[in-house]
């Protein structure tokens, strides 16, 4: 059995569902915040992610506070990054325009990091200000995968975390191979 170790950093602007969706990858989908927290600095969790049955990653994930108080600090957040996750909320287009700024700041701090945009609060589609196509083309155009969830609804919240998992797995064992190749 391998179980591989990663870093992930959730960025984006204030309120747009970060620690309610990191909270809810540690609950497994059972618990969601009824109170708004502001996260002050940065959070983690450490969530075992099964892959198959002779892999599991082990994530560390960190909930950094969007606040622009805070940002001196979040550079020492990002560094050594595997994956970052910039979430913004469909119903609010300033959160969806901050996601450049945190796509540099991660990238500055952790240049070979993996991307990913989530666009969370799929449940108030009725109130959307950015369009799928929207937060598509900036993913698209930042090489990093796209995802629209409900934190709320719990809906579709495991998607990029079991993705990433696996990615890691496969990145694994095509490395081992290579590896062995070379004896």
């Amino acid at each position: 059995m391998v179980n591989l170790r990663l870093q992930v950093a959730v960025v984006g602007a204030p309120t747009v569902g970060k620690t309610a969706f990191v909270q809810m990858l540690h609950s497994n989908g059972t618990t969601f915040p009824k109170n708004y927290l502001m996260t002050l600095g940065c959070d983690f969790i450490v969530k075992e992610v099964p892959v198959d049955d002779d892999n599991t990653v082990e994530m560390i994930i960190f909930d950094v506070s969007g606040q622009r108080e805070y940002e001196p600090m979040v550079s020492s957040y990002l560094q050594n990054t595997a994956v970052f996750i910039v979430m913004y909320d469909v119903s609010n287009k300033v959160t969806f325009e901050a996601c450049a700024r945190w796509v540099n700041q991660v990238r500055t701090n952790s240049k070979e990091s993996v991307g990913i945009l989530i666009a969370n609060k799929s449940d108030l589609s009725d109130k959307a200000e950015v369009t799928d196509r929207q937060g598509k083309d900036l993913a698209n155009a930042n090489k990093m995968k796209f995802y629209k969830i409900s934190t709320l609804r719990g809906v579709g919240i495991t998607e990029p975390i079991d993705e990433i998992a696996r990615h890691y797995v496969d990145a694994y064992q095509k490395r081992i191979e290579q590896l062995t190749q070379m004896r």
